[in-house]
């Protein structure tokens, strides 16, 4: 293993930056007796975007968002990120097991810059990463941002240098090496750690033990006897899916939970179930009928925006969505009322859970070849388990569909000046988050996902989306107004989390249910943004910079940006009338000179 610093070798392969050309002029004027953190300050003109060094982590959908619009609206940023995986992608990419698919209707689960063409109304895994692999061949994004197989270890922050150092290590060569940058945006997301169950046995297991999200594709379930671990999203896909193949199976429902019907189901089948397209349907997804697909997808996206009151508490919307789910769910266990009696929730709203919809799984709950049990499983033995009346069942194979870590807390040593935040945050169920997209007191360091990131319903797109442009925004302020960092006051980001969970309390994510909103537990304090996911996109639409504590380059002089007296639109042939409007016709200038000139003298 080999120990080396980007920093020392800086022909090392891992930098690509873009920037704009005007701004470029503008910024290698010289002449200036006054060089400010590496800015000519007499000859900059104000306007100017300093250059900027950006470090991401992650390609899965944040970071690829991430490098699309900061292309369109970034400019002197150099940018490179580090992906632990082989290829882009992350959840997607991740997980693979029988009947992974996306909960959310293809058309809105997708970048709303770039509409694909779909095969099904929900979307399988395969055909989801897919998706995003093209986007990134389309840009080229590995080619210009994206290291593969380098993992992130360790983040540390020092005001001196007003900049990240950052250990990497390169799996692939077993390399490990520095570097730096101003901003640091993690990108990692919110399902990107699986984790086993703590089972006492586990490792025992003499078959073949299996991860919903390190699905071993080679396996066959053809056959086999199968026990199934878990009852969460990734559970209620499985058990229907390889229900057909499988000898027998084994699942745990130890917890009561809401298996809802599919969402957004105006346009399925009467059943709920998912449905292929037709060639005729498929004819929307056509270039040429751009604003009949558009029409399409804010038909689809509309519900999701609409039905935020059945969160709240003692709403009519809450208990009409209650009764409706209630009795999906006893009309598909009809034959089961013992499981009516275990699973089904009396005790909290449907929500305080992310809904699972699960199209097949209480009818595969109720089937014959499947034995359900609703107490914790105790040990596992070298063949199999033990049921709850201390017989041990041999299996072949367990398949363990328990989810990830959720706690929000960082997963890395995260240190600002020597500190390391995790040891400050062990009181805390969950970091100091504010807004959830930074940390009170960390330094030019942003999240996409953070704790309080409105998770629970509908798709993770435009929320990403909205994300990426409040975070160039913040960038493109440091790099204007020559600021050395920026971080959420302390002050305000308590005050943000003490309005967010008392608003919290009176919604159905404050249950007595386990759920990852609230790291698994059951009485924990959730995680999520307090209201609805429009809320939260007008609310980052602008960075709130009075709730940021700024440091200048020059604190003596926090007006050094102003520079030569001018802006960068003089310089760079912007439009310098910009405040009386806009010409659509641009070529009206030789026209006007000669339509518009001064009479001749009589």
């Amino acid at each position: 293993m080999k120990t080396v610093d980007l920093q020392q070798e800086r022909g090392a392969p891992v930098r690509t930056s873009f920037s704009s050309g005007s701004h470029n002029k503008a910024q290698t004027l010289s002449g200036s007796l006054t060089p400010v953190g590496g800015v000519t300050m007499e000859k900059q003109f104000f306007g100017v975007k300093r250059p900027l060094r950006v470090i991401v982590i992650g390609a899965g959908i944040s970071g690829l968002n991430f490098f699309k619009r900061a292309e369109e609206q970034g400019g002197n940023l150099e940018i490179v990120c580090y992906e632990k995986n082989a290829d882009i992608g992350g959840t997607w990419l991740e997980n693979r097991y029988p009947g992974c698919a996306c909960d959310i209707p293809s058309v809105v689960y997708q970048f709303p810059w770039r509409p694909a063409r779909w095969s099904r109304y929900w979307s399988y895994s395969e055909e989801i990463w897919s998706y995003l692999k093209v986007v990134e061949q389309e840009n080229r994004f590995v080619e210009k941002y994206v290291k593969l197989q380098h993992q992130v270890e360790e983040l540390s922050w020092s005001d001196k240098e007003a900049k990240w150092r950052v250990s990497v290590h390169d799996v692939q060569h077993d390399l490990h090496f520095y570097d730096e940058a101003e901003v640091v945006i993690n990108c990692t997301g919110v399902l990107s750690k699986w984790k086993w169950p703590s089972i006492p046995g586990l490792q025992t297991f003499q078959g073949t033990l299996l991860h919903s999200a390190a699905w071993d594709s080679s396996i066959s379930l053809k056959g086999k006897r199968v026990a199934l671990v878990g009852a969460g999203s990734s559970a209620v896909q499985i058990l229907p899916n390889i229900y057909p193949d499988v000898e027998k199976v084994y699942t745990w429902v130890r917890s009561k939970v809401w298996i809802t019907g599919n969402f957004s189901q105006s346009f399925t089948r009467a059943d709920g179930s998912n449905y292929q397209y037709t060639d005729e349907q498929q004819k929307i997804f056509d270039e040429a009928n751009n604003d009949e697909y558009l029409a399409y997808r804010k038909m689809v996206e509309q519900p999701f925006n609409r039905r935020f009151e059945f969160i709240m508490n003692g709403t009519e919307a809450q208990k009409a969505t209650f009764d409706y789910c209630e009795e999906h769910m006893k009309t598909n266990l009809q034959t089961r009322p013992d499981l009516i009696e275990k699973i089904v929730p009396t005790d909290f709203y449907v929500g305080c859970r992310r809904p699972t919809p699960g199209y097949g799984y209480l009818q595969s709950l109720c089937a014959s070849k499947t034995t359900a049990y609703t107490e914790t499983l105790e040990t596992i033995s070298e063949k199999g388990f033990f049921d709850p009346d201390g017989n041990e069942q041999e299996v072949d194979v367990i398949i363990c569909a328990t989810g990830f870590d959720t706690s929000f807390k960082p997963r890395i040593p995260l240190l600002v000046n020597g500190v390391d935040m995790r040891q400050k945050w062990t009181q805390e169920q969950h970091p100091p988050s504010y807004l959830s997209v930074a940390l009170g007191g960390v330094p030019n360091y942003l999240i996409s996902g953070g704790a309080y990131f409105p998770v629970a319903h509908g798709s993770f797109f435009p929320l990403i989306d909205s994300f990426c442009k409040y975070a160039l925004k913040l960038i493109e302020k440091i790099q204007v107004d020559n600021i050395a960092w920026v971080a959420p006051n302390e002050m305000k980001t308590k005050q943000f989390l003490g309005r967010a969970n008392d608003f919290l309390k009176q919604t159905a994510w404050n249950g007595p249910c386990s759920s990852w909103f609230k790291g698994g537990t059951v009485d924990g304090q959730p995680a999520l943004y307090p209201g609805s996911r429009l809320s939260f996109m007008k609310l980052i639409e602008n960075v709130r910079f009075e709730d940021y504590d700024i440091e200048y380059l020059d604190p003596d002089d926090p007006f050094a940006f102003l520079g030569n007296g001018q802006h960068v639109c003089e310089e760079d042939g912007s439009d310098v009338t910009w405040y009386l409007g806009t010409n659509s016709d641009q070529n009206l200038s030789d026209i006007l000179l000669k339509r518009m000139a001064a009479p001749k003298s009589v």
